[in-house]
């Protein structure tokens, strides 16, 4: 019986999960049809490194992800079940990034038992706690930010085939952050967009998907396969972002 090496064990088990179950995003197991070898990959707000794992083995050796987190402490557990550090087309930087670089506050609310890092987001120019009301207990941590243009002349980058943004809320600034890049590369992109995490800020997801969309793209959401959809819809939190005429995969 031939034997799985872990990274790709990983990679088949949270693609079923992510398939045929609701612990994990849907869209997950969609990356096959959106990323291939050799691709360099951004993963912005990478947590644990689930869409990171994934990334790196559909990427391979030829390709890279690059792997962002400000609060690289969190989630020991699943940080090492998953393992995506560890990969040697992975690189890690324990850092946000959002619209202009420096230092910032990171909040971070507390439930009854331990933090909840996972709804940490970037404290610059929010005017609430947004969707983190319900939490009681706050404690806020500086981080160092970069921009997506910043990280490619950091790491040299002559493409970015892909980008994957999860910041509750402050996805709007890592775009214009990143303003040059995407225009120069025009990556695919899947994004969370929640209007209960956008509130905390001064912009709507509206304002989200016409910034991308302005800049020649179009915009999908999974109904059991990419479809067409305008503005943000009640049955998806991810949506897919293309340049027009490349399509999308199912």
């Amino acid at each position: 019986m031939p034997s799985l090496d872990r990274p790709t064990l990983t990679a088949a088990t949270t693609n079923f999960l992510a398939r045929w179950t609701h612990y994990l995003d849907t869209e997950l197991h969609t990356l096959s049809g959106l990323v291939m070898p050799g691709d360099v990959c951004v993963d912005v707000g990478s947590a644990a490194g689930l869409y990171s794992q994934a990334l790196s083995h559909l990427v391979g050796p030829t390709g890279q992800v690059h792997s962002i987190e400000p609060l690289s402490f969190s989630h020991p557990f699943w940080t090492r079940v998953l393992g995506a550090r560890e990969r040697q087309n992975t690189i890690s930087y324990a850092m946000a990034l959002g619209a202009e670089p420096g230092r910032a506050t990171m909040r971070v609310p507390f439930g009854p038992y331990s933090a909840a890092t996972s709804r940490a987001f970037l404290a610059w120019k929010s005017h609430s706690l947004g969707s983190t009301a319900e939490f009681h207990h706050h404690v806020d941590m500086l981080v160092d930010v970069d921009t997506l243009d910043g990280l490619r002349l950091r790491a040299d980058l002559n493409r970015v085939d892909f980008v994957k943004i999860d910041v509750e809320g402050g996805e709007l600034h890592v775009l214009q952050g990143g303003q040059q890049t995407i225009e120069m590369f025009q990556p695919t992109m899947l994004i969370e967009i929640e209007a209960r995490h956008t509130d905390r800020y001064e912009y709507s997801p509206d304002d989200i998907v016409e910034w991308i969309i302005s800049r020649g793209y179009r915009m999908y959401a999974w109904q059991g396969s990419w479809q067409p959809v305008d503005r943000v819809c009640i049955h998806a939190n991810n949506y897919l972002f293309r340049p027009t005429g490349a399509g999308a995969s199912s």
